[in-house]
């Protein structure tokens, strides 16, 4: 039927063309930063409310995530979408781990990464909401949750979960 052969087409390897060259297509990299800063002697975590101009997910928070762009690390590309979608500029993020499952968001493969800013000088942790680069209103609102509290927001991509981990391995609370 159309449908199968469009799941199997979507769903596997396919070729494209781009400025002269092929490259085989399949699933997608993506990257997520989570960014903790200690600010007035409380721990925080940099997130943002997903709005009508992301894909998926409207209204619920995550950390500042998205996907690669071509020719861009991953490291790269991290940095970029915290700026995208906050407008905080972040020094070079350490690497924590990635997931791959193929039952879980869409099958992205995404390289996790985190920041941690013990004593952030007030420039490093300014907030803005604009068109940094990212897709017309894909951030609805973004703020720094205490760690505490993000148990009281609704998020996506299991980035709570995720959140609540990597402060295990750092030892925050």
């Amino acid at each position: 039927t159309l449908l199968t052969n469009l799941i199997n087409f979507v769903m596997n390897n396919f070729p494209i063309t781009h400025e002269g060259k092929t490259y085989w297509v399949s699933r997608s990299m993506a990257v997520a930063c989570f960014v903790f800063a200690n600010i007035n002697n409380e721990w925080r975590v940099l997130a943002n409310q997903r709005g009508t101009g992301a894909a998926d997910f409207n209204g619920l928070w995550n950390v500042p995530c998205g996907y690669l762009d071509f020719d861009e690390t991953t490291k790269e590309a991290a940095m970029r979408e915290v700026y995208e979608e906050t407008g905080v500029k972040i020094p070079e993020p350490f690497f924590w781990k990635f997931t791959d499952s193929p039952k879980e968001n869409r099958q992205n493969v995404t390289f996790l990464y985190g920041v941690v800013l013990e004593k952030p000088k007030t420039e490093d942790i300014s907030l803005c909401i604009g068109d940094f680069g990212g897709e017309v209103n894909e951030v609805n609102s973004v703020a720094w949750i205490p760690v505490d509290k993000i148990h009281d927001f609704k998020w996506a991509f299991n980035h709570n979960h995720l959140i609540d981990e990597l402060l295990d391995e750092l030892s925050i609370d």
